[in-house]
């Protein structure tokens, strides 16, 4: 099983209430399932893109400043696109050769603690875990 989670629920923007509760929920039960359904060989991931999406596009024209800010700061210099960078790894997930990983969080490209800084939140992120403090 491969759900897509977002980085919404840990910077906490305004307006974004509903859309992060759901990331976190998916997130959480994804971490249950894994633990759940490994004994039956069904490994659970998650993938945080950070895509080239039609989504990204509306935002670039509704806020362009802050769209370049955040893609000055993903390593690549770019979105990832959601084909060639994002699909391949959820193809990755899905075969075989992914068989002995479950339970893991996939950020696709930018690490989780440049993520909550482009975002401006003060967190301090606990690699290893989403525990923050």
């Amino acid at each position: 099983m491969i759900n897509f989670a977002s980085g919404a629920g840990l910077a906490g923007h305004d307006t974004q209430g509903a859309y992060a509760a759901a990331k976190e929920a998916i997130r959480g039960l994804s971490r249950v399932a894994a633990n759940e359904w490994g004994r039956f060989g069904i490994n659970v991931n998650l993938i945080s893109p950070i895509a080239n999406s039609p989504g990204v596009q509306a935002w670039a024209k509704a806020q362009p400043e802050y769209y370049e800010a955040v893609k000055n700061k993903i390593p690549m210099g770019r979105f990832g696109n959601v084909e060639q960078d994002i699909g391949r790894v959820a193809v990755f997930l899905a075969s075989e050769d992914s068989q002995y990983i479950t339970g893991q969080h996939l950020w696709l490209t930018v690490d989780l603690l440049c993520f909550i800084n482009i975002l401006g939140c003060s967190r301090r992120i606990f690699f290893g875990t989403d525990k923050y403090f």
